[in-house]
């Protein structure tokens, strides 16, 4: 009998044949979504409005000769991931490596792959692939009783590299799977354990030289002076996560939109110290409006800022009325009645890396990116633009 197991979020390679049959196999995996599969313009061959049918379309199409394979090796690299990781600096070369392509139709070999090159830019892209191991429990009836076993597959994890003339950002979808240490659950892949030797490879190849920007300059000190209580954004404090004089903090938001930002989550923290500490100073309720803002700011600042900061998530939203008040936009949600719409233009958690010698995230310098500002494409625009990078 076998135990049926829920499939890593991953591509997960089970022993499909190369050619077609891979490739349509991969195009289903969690690694595309309906949408990017419908991206393609190309002839039905299969009648299934699902991810199974638009990836058979499109593996059959490669095979036909209807797809162009380097415009699929484009829209693949510059599809939004999840996680990113940014260093600047300069490169001198871009060596031909295995062949990109080969990866729609094959495992292939851990390794780099590339360069892939779009027509009307300056950037190349290279792929990293790494092979991680999956235990499959299965469940076998012999002659002496059940016997658990376990089969093995292979989990394909890619890393993507665009390399521009003073940049490289690497991103990747992270994933959980079943381990030889941990067969029996599944567990997060330790990817942070991993990119810093990935960014080191490609540094050796490129002839490059590259260092991690400080984010905790950028995102902390530099982005709160240009957009923080400006009236056309709302900057909304999501998690922080740090420690100093043996203290460890962990506080976070709720992630219900429409309640107030001053009455939630890190904002209701500092009011209420706020508050305490006026009335600590015999300053009377009604407080004054003035020195209550200036003493939850420096509370607020104070955690986020200057209590170790390991990581920090926030959103930073633009209103399209320009016009309305600073003290207005804290209630203002999409409200298409009073023409006023908000829209997400950044939302990351930033892990800063100052822990080095750890073995868990915050060894290493790297975001999250959500899908309300899009993801990894859309994160790294707007850190190229504020980092003057492009």
């Amino acid at each position: 009998m076998t135990v049926k197991t829920k499939n890593p979020d991953a591509f997960l390679d089970v022993g499909y044949l190369e050619g077609y049959p891979f490739c349509q196999k991969f195009l289903s995996s969690p690694e595309f979504t309906v949408d990017f599969l419908k991206s393609f313009n190309v002839s039905r061959r299969s009648d299934l409005k699902t991810k199974e049918g638009y990836a058979i379309n499109i593996a059959e199409a490669t095979e036909s000769g209807e797809i162009d394979l380097n415009d699929l090796l484009i829209k693949y690299v510059k599809k939004p991931r999840v996680w990113l990781s940014l260093m600047q600096g300069a490169y001198s070369g871009t060596p031909q490596l295995k062949d990109p392509i080969s990866l729609f139709f094959t495992f292939g070999e851990s390794g780099w792959y590339g360069p892939i090159r779009e027509a009307t830019s300056s950037k190349v892209w290279y792929i990293y692939t790494c092979c991680v191991e999956h235990y499959i429990p299965r469940e076998y009836v012999d002659k002496e009783g059940n016997t658990k076993t376990f089969d093995i597959a292979y989990i394909r994890w890619p890393v993507i590299a665009e390399v521009g003339e003073k940049y490289v950002a690497l991103s990747w979808d992270g994933f959980s799977n079943t381990s030889e240490e941990k067969k029996d659950s599944r567990s997060q892949f330790p990817f942070w354990l991993h990119i810093q030797g990935v960014f080191k490879d490609l540094e050796t190849i490129l002839g490059a030289k590259w260092e991690h920007p400080a984010l905790t300059d950028l995102l902390l000190y530099k982005l709160w002076e240009k957009f923080l209580d400006k009236p056309q954004y709302r900057w909304s404090h999501k998690r922080v996560r740090a420690k100093s004089s043996g203290i460890a903090l962990n506080a976070h938001s709720g992630e219900d939109e429409e309640v107030d930002i001053d009455d939630s989550g890190l904002k209701a923290l500092s009011r209420t110290l706020a508050e305490a500490t006026l009335d600590s100073l015999d300053y009377s309720f009604p407080y004054d409006s003035q020195k209550l803002f200036q003493v939850e700011r420096a509370i607020l600042h104070t955690l986020i800022r200057e209590w170790g900061t390991k990581s920090y998530e926030f959103s930073l939203k633009k209103i399209s009325d320009t016009h309305v008040s600073a003290l207005d936009t804290i209630n203002i949600t999409e409200d298409v009645e009073n023409k006023v719409k908000v829209e997400t233009i950044f939302r990351v958690h930033c892990y800063f890396g100052l822990n080095i010698l750890s073995n868990n995230q915050d060894s290493l310098q790297h975001i999250k990116c959500y899908q309300e500002c899009g993801s990894s494409t859309g994160v790294l625009k707007f850190l190229l633009a504020e980092l003057d990078l492009e």
